[in-house]
């Protein structure tokens, strides 16, 4: 593997780094479970100090490796906004069974809010207050005992 740099986007476009070929593959072996060592050996490290150039890797690259836990995870954490484009393409797609295109419709309108259900209540309701007959006094004694 030669020298050359592989830049790093984060996911808004930034560029947070560069790798080298060789710190790429040891951050992809590592991230694969591999020994920090083994991980130094895989990518093509050479010598007898693989575990001394993966501690070294361990603390230069460890802020790249966070940021690649937060890139991975993204993907499988579906949000609101891929969740209705699912819905939405299921409920258009003409290949699928009617019974499905119902339910992403449903499922689809429900996230929008579109069956609130409304209760219109007309005429009256008489509530019986226990204290209306007490004097500001007794309140007082009331909330002071209590």
């Amino acid at each position: 593997m030669g020298g050359f740099l592989l830049p790093i986007f984060r996911k808004d476009g930034e560029r947070v780094s560069k790798l080298t070929a060789k710190q790429q593959a040891w951050v992809d072996y590592y991230k694969q479970g591999k020994t920090a060592a083994e991980a130094a050996r895989l990518a093509g490290y050479k010598g007898s100090n693989s575990d001394v150039i993966g501690a070294q890797n361990l603390v230069k690259l460890s802020k790249y490796i966070a940021d690649r836990d937060k890139l991975l995870e993204t993907p499988r954490i579906a949000d609101m906004e891929e969740i209705n484009a699912f819905w939405t393409n299921v409920m258009r797609d003409k290949g699928e069974e009617t019974k499905d295109r119902l339910k992403a419709s449903e499922l689809r309108a429900k996230a929008a809010g579109a069956f609130v259900q409304k209760i219109e209540h007309s005429g009256t309701l008489e509530v019986e207050n226990p204290l209306a007959g007490l004097t500001t006094e007794e309140l007082r004694k009331l909330a002071d005992d209590g």
